[in-house]
């Protein structure tokens, strides 16, 4: 989908670099929607298969969990903006669900959460750690989704002007 405006080449400067307001959760607001969906498909069989997910869908949930890792690793992201709005918005997540969260157990978190969604392409059964993780992975998209149609609602109402003055 979005996935070549994020990514920098070796050699690019950083003023081509995704402006945060660029990759608020707006921005991976119809991702979220599909992948907390089919999520749910899958926790209601207990079994992942290959096809489950539209391709460009879960190559974006993957590319968000790329951002996230990145700022949450030692090294400097390769577009620092895009990967620290990524990890705000998935450290919040967790934190949504448990504010005494440590910042390693929100790594942790999110790694299990990556880790997993790496693995849903292959057919298989799921154990019990690993349905634990993907309702965890549900619950967050499906709070990335509400945040995303919050962030879009918001800048629509925000512009638009109050009843009293439009022009009839």
């Amino acid at each position: 989908m979005y996935n070549a405006v994020l990514r920098l080449t070796k050699g690019e400067d950083m003023s081509k670099t995704v402006s945060v307001d660029v990759v608020g959760p707006s921005r991976w607001a119809y991702m979220a929607s599909v992948m907390a969906e089919k999520l749910g498909q899958v926790a209601a069989t207990k079994q992942t298969r290959a096809g489950q997910f539209p391709a460009g869908v879960y190559s974006d949930a993957r590319e968000f969990y790329r951002l996230v890792l990145e700022a949450a690793g030692d090294g400097t992201p390769v577009n620092p903006p895009a990967s620290v709005s990524a990890y705000a918005l998935a450290a919040d997540a967790v934190r949504a669900e448990r504010a005494d969260a440590t910042r390693a157990e929100v790594e942790q978190t999110l790694e299990r959460q990556k880790a997993l969604l790496d693995d849903l392409p292959k057919t298989r059964e799921l154990s019990t750690n690993e349905l634990e993780t993907l309702t965890s992975l549900q619950s967050f998209f499906l709070w990335l989704k509400q945040e995303g149609e919050s962030e879009a609602y918001e800048s629509v109402v925000g512009y638009e002007l109050p009843v009293g003055l439009r022009m009839r």
